[in-house]
């Protein structure tokens, strides 16, 4: 059996800084901590906060049992363990359960598939027009190792007529801990935040800051030298794709998802580079989960461009959960696995399930994916998997009660 460990704080493990999450940071991981669970086959167990025992366990999560971190070293036994991502902390865990040096990935791989630095060279383009690019076809962004590679290049971005740009650090932080801003004249909290992450190893990686017209996560899975035997399916399996759902500054909030290969058919070109990238992970010692995201664009002309390898984490994703839920799916159906940060997730649920007895919404259903309720407190960031058979009828959904969301979050402000 297995001990899924989910710790959703990876990123800030594997920089090995000090913890600084804010006490609303650790509540959000602490609720979509169970989550985790969509992983698990009859009989696992999740680890959680002594302080967030999940109650009102919805039906996807039924089979799994959940289980205190003080109570650990009493479950460990021969189990093996299943962690959202691989730090020094869950190699100790593993150390416990007595898993062998074989059955864990090197952290020197781990950090290096993580990185900026690894990612920048798979971060191509591909399109018609490729002058059009600041940095050419084979480099979306450039990675600044000091003030004047920075200046450099955003003059670069804003002589290709890219006038907004980004800065991210050398670990990839799924939208967060970044610097988005326009020109080379920053405020003192922006300069602040260059000048510390230009200090340390690995710079910052600066891309031109474009609006995404279609995006995709791409979910594979090395299997370790170990474990793999000639003439199986590959060492490389893609495990699935899905189309994510951001907010406007990039930001997830979901992932759609449906049965059959239709999200795959539009994003083969993607795929085959993932492949690629999944190969050199593999020959720098990672083996594992990996999930690689890519999206299109357009160029300054308006012409459309494919960003093949925009962020790469070689950890679980929670694209990676949106496709444990393809099962409930009926063929050639989309279901939209959807995040929402509500004052008080039961509630909401009952509001979004009245609203989809509507006449007109009768192609459209919601199945709640979250536990109510985290340490006895109601949860307020929580999941739901709606379904339908019409892409765009299930995106004009959800627009729609993101809406009514933040309607009720802004009522409920002093």
């Amino acid at each position: 059996m297995n001990i899924l460990v989910p710790n959703l704080d990876f990123e800030v493990d594997l920089c090995g800084r000090p913890r600084q999450l804010s006490e609303q940071a650790t509540r959000v991981i602490d609720e979509l901590a169970p989550l985790i669970g969509l992983l698990a086959e009859d009989g696992d167990q999740v680890l959680v906060n002594d302080d967030a025992m999940p109650a009102g366990v919805a039906e996807c999560l039924a089979h799994v049992a959940f289980v205190r971190r003080s109570e650990f070293s009493a479950i460990a036994g021969q189990h093996r363990i299943i962690p959202w991502g691989w730090t020094e902390q869950t190699c100790q865990m593993a150390s416990v359960v007595q898993m062998s040096a074989a059955e864990i990935p090197p952290a020197t791989a781990v950090t290096r598939v993580n990185s900026r630095e690894f990612s920048a060279m798979f971060d191509g383009v591909q399109c018609e027009h490729g002058e059009l690019l600041p940095f050419g076809v084979d480099g979306f962004g450039t990675i600044c190792r000091d003030i004047d590679d920075w200046k450099n290049g955003v003059c670069q971005l804003e002589r290709f007529g890219f006038e907004r740009w980004v800065a991210k650090p050398p670990i990839s932080h799924a939208g967060r801990n970044r610097l988005l801003a326009k020109g080379t004249e920053l405020n003192r909290q922006q300069r602040g935040w260059l000048e510390k992450h230009l200090a340390r190893t690995g710079g910052v990686y600066l891309e031109p800051w474009v609006c995404p017209e279609e995006q995709c996560g791409l979910q594979f899975e090395i299997i370790s030298s170990n474990s793999y035997s000639a003439g199986t399916e590959g060492r490389v399996q893609l495990v699935g794709v899905s189309s994510l759902l951001n907010d406007s500054v990039g930001r997830y909030q979901g992932s759609l998802i449906c049965r059959d290969d239709l999200l795959l058919n539009a994003w083969q070109s993607a795929a085959a580079h993932g492949f690629l990238v999944c190969e050199a992970a593999a020959a720098a010692g990672y083996f594992g989960p990996i999930g690689i995201d890519s999206f299109r664009f357009r160029l300054p002309d308006g012409s459309l461009a494919l960003r093949m390898c925009n962020d790469i984490n070689a950890r679980f994703t929670m694209g990676r959960l949106a496709l444990q839920l393809r099962s409930s799916l009926q063929s050639s159906q989309y279901g939209a696995w959807c995040h929402f940060a509500v004052s008080d997730f039961s509630r909401f649920c009952d509001g979004v399930k009245k609203g989809l007895t509507q006449p007109a919404k009768e192609n459209v259903s919601m199945t709640v994916t979250s536990p109510m309720a985290i340490g006895e407190q109601p949860t307020r960031f929580g999941t739901v998997l709606l379904t339908g058979n019409s892409q765009e009828r299930l995106a004009q959904e959800i627009r729609l009660i993101h809406d009514q969301a933040a309607a009720r979050r802004h009522d409920s402000l002093p």
